[in-house]
């Protein structure tokens, strides 16, 4: 194994515990690892969460996400935040799998209803509320009609109802506004004589900014992983990223002043050095906009990059370690010795982007290796 990815177990555990500490004994805590658990590793994360006493229950994007944890042993409940299909077979397997599945369409719930009617089990739902984002989920407008509608239904209990912030990182205008929107959704339910017990809209930055919004519930996302939604989230909660993304240099070679280095030649050597080539490209996800730009961690020493990153490979200069070989380690992303790169320094690299797609871009064919 060449490259590979490092999970930390005691920084997950650090994480889970210091939002525990925040939000009290009260407000459940469901760790989102959908996407690979945002490039993590699913399953090793969920198993970690698992056996975490902090934790209630698991957030995934899809039906798909939430059938592969419970493959995996993963025993608490799951709640899908968006996707499934109108496939009978797949909402049996998730009602008898006790999978928790989002409506925001009447046909959803409808034909989880009547599937459930057939096998004589109830789908447990929450209903996802359109607050401003206009991604999946009802809008107050139709809210009436909705509910109205989802009452008669008598193999489908409504657990909770829910939503997503926008902008809560940045603007307390809209976030307040998109909190009052679930809160009038969450009345009109009430006065159609349904109890949705859970309601939840926090997320990472919303749980550190705005008490108010943790309600019965929140879904920790990016700061499960240790990262911030924004600098100024370093002063309310200390967390420790969880991700090291590791590989070994494969030849290491003397070249001469003026050689041009990768497609293009977009790097020459301004004097003879040593390059080292690395089995990571941006098939891997290492991004070919931070050829020439991203440094590495050889022996405990930045190395630049030279050259255009390819779809495999990659090329550093390694500065003050005359002696590196191959079988070395570099790190992309970690900790060694006194320096360290982090998820925001590449992200800084990447205009218009965050440090979350970062990690969620290294490609799942890498080994995650819990330490």
């Amino acid at each position: 194994m060449l490259s590979w990815v490092e999970i930390s177990r005691s920084a997950i555990e650090h994480n889970l515990k210091a939002f525990r500490e925040l939000i009290g004994p009260s407000v459940l805590l469901i760790p989102v690892v959908k996407a690979n658990a945002y490039g993590h590793g699913i399953l090793e994360v969920a198993r970690i969460c698992e056996e975490a006493p902090e934790v209630d229950r698991l957030a995934t994007v899809s039906l798909d996400e939430a059938l592969l944890l419970r493959a995996g042993g993963i025993k608490k409940p799951i709640q899908v935040l968006s996707f499934y299909p109108l496939d009978e077979d797949a909402i049996i397997e998730s009602l008898k799998k006790n999978i928790i599945l989002p409506i925001y369409r009447l046909d959803q719930a409808k034909f989880i209803d009547r599937v459930g009617e057939r096998v004589g089990l109830t789908g447990v739902t929450h209903l996802k509320i359109d607050a401003g984002t206009t991604r999946v989920g009802i809008t107050l407008d139709d809210m009436e009609t909705f509910v109205s509608e989802i009452k008669r239904l008598s193999h489908l209990r409504l657990e909770g109802i829910w939503s997503h912030f926008s902008s809560s990182e940045a603007s307390s205008t809209i976030t307040k506004k998109q909190l009052s929107i679930l809160m009038q959704a969450d009345q009109i339910i009430k006065k159609h004589g349904i109890d949705a017990p859970i309601r939840h809209v926090a997320c990472t930055a919303a749980s550190l900014l705005y008490p108010d919004s943790r309600l019965d519930a929140v879904r920790i996302g990016l700061g499960t992983y240790g990262l911030y939604p924004a600098p100024f989230c370093r002063k309310i909660i200390k967390l420790r990223p969880v991700l090291s993304w590791k590989s070994t240099l494969i030849q290491v070679k003397k070249v001469k002043k003026g050689t041009k280095i990768s497609y293009g030649g977009t790097y020459t050597m301004k004097k003879a050095g040593t390059i080292g080539i690395i089995p990571i490209g941006y098939y891997d996800g290492y991004d070919r906009v931070w050829s020439n730009k991203a440094e590495v961690i050889i022996k405990g020493r930045r190395c630049p990059i030279r050259g255009r990153i390819c779809m495999n490979l990659m090329m550093v200069e390694i500065n003050g370690e005359s002696n590196a070989k191959a079988g070395d380690i570099v790190t992309m992303i970690g900790q060694s010795g006194k320096e360290e790169i982090t998820a925001d320094e590449l992200a800084e690299l990447s205009p218009g982007t965050i440090n979350y797609e970062i990690t969620t871009k290294i490609n799942p064919h890498l080994t995650r290796i819990v330490v």
